[in-house]
């Protein structure tokens, strides 16, 4: 089982704010996001991060394997832009990859959550 670590630091974002700004800046210019780490001012921060639905997107990819976007939105019973937004969120977190199918002329993406858990961690003290 492979696991994946968050650590989840929940302290003042104005400590981490050169960390913030790097990653941000990775992230545009679409490079490899390595951090496994992620910077919350409090708990409700973190579960904007990961809230329900998002924890049911990871599930369901997990458990039922979905060639494509189209076919994640179908068993989410959503909307597929709606899902991509959610998807996109999360592949820039490290959440989520996807890997291109090729099916007769057609195309797609495939979601795919390589690791069975999340374990976050969360200090007590501040």
């Amino acid at each position: 089982m492979r696991v994946k670590e968050i650590k989840v630091i929940v302290r003042p974002l104005e400590e981490d704010l050169e960390e913030i700004v790097d990653a941000f800046r990775k992230v545009e210019e679409r490079e490899e996001f390595k951090d496994e780490k992620i910077v919350v001012d409090n708990l409700d921060d973190l579960r904007k991060i990961l809230t329900p639905e998002r924890i049911r997107i990871l599930q369901i990819i997990k458990n039922k394997r979905p060639s494509s976007i189209y076919e994640l939105s179908k068993l989410l019973e959503r909307d597929r832009s709606a899902v991509m937004r959610d998807l996109e969120f999360l592949s820039k977190l490290g959440f989520v990859e996807f890997r291109e199918e090729k099916w007769k002329k057609r195309r797609s993406k495939k979601p795919i959550v390589p690791y069975d858990e999340i374990e976050v961690s969360i200090p007590v003290i501040i």
